[in-house]
């Protein structure tokens, strides 16, 4: 007789794996939590790599539940914060970490895919991702998209992780190897310049920020 834990491992797996890319209900609420303590260290990291300046526009595609959206706001002071997620539970999240902020204007949050951002051309000083880039349907095309929403000379930042092993969803380091030299790929498909990658060694992963310009 089959085993039924081995039947429906895969099932689990898939699962697990929609929720990190869709959060949504109770279970999309527990990864909200879980990623806001796993990103915490990588937002930082991302944040110091965007260098954000006061009074400049910024875009962060791909929410969790908004901690970096209340960093960005505080270095864009007197700019704009925009924030995109095809995620209702996500995006209830992020309002309630950011209320006063988007009761005052300072922040604006929109659900949307990355595929179809809904702004004008050039709208961005600053775009970022973190640890979405996985997660995007055509990342070249998606690519071009953000490519249209970014004013010249503005900053593209796309962080990564890297498990000690594997990733927390089965992924190992080859894998995610691959998806920094993906993004490298679409971003010179999409014609980014300057790409670079930075890499720092936190407290339980390592993140690869990837870096462009248009």
């Amino acid at each position: 007789m089959n085993d039924p834990r081995a039947t429906s491992a895969p099932s689990v797996v898939r699962r697990n794996v929609g929720q990190a890319g869709h959060p949504k209900g109770l279970v999309g609420r527990f990864f909200g939590c879980v990623m806001a303590r796993l990103n915490q260290e990588m937002n930082l990291f991302t944040l110091e790599q965007l260098e954000v300046r006061p009074g400049e526009a910024v875009l962060e595609i791909g929410l969790g539940p908004g901690r970096l959206m209340a960093l960005l706001s505080e270095a864009a002071r007197h700019g704009t914060v925009c924030g995109v997620d095809h995620s209702d539970t996500i995006l209830r999240q992020a309002l309630a970490y950011n209320r006063e902020a988007v009761r005052a204007g300072r922040v604006s949050l929109l659900r949307a895919t990355v595929s179809l951002l809904p702004f004008p051309d050039m709208r961005f000083d600053r775009i970022c991702s973190v640890n979405s880039f996985q997660f995007w349907p055509a990342p070249e095309g998606d690519l071009r998209e953000v490519h249209r929403v970014l004013r010249p000379g503005g900053l593209l930042a796309l962080t990564l992780r890297f498990g000690s092993g594997s990733s927390a969803l089965g992924a190992g380091r080859l894998a995610e190897r691959s998806r920094v030299e993906e993004a490298l790929r679409a971003l010179a498909s999409a014609e980014f310049r300057d790409l670079r990658v930075a890499a720092r060694g936190l407290r339980y992963v390592t993140a690869s920020c990837v870096l462009a310009r248009r």
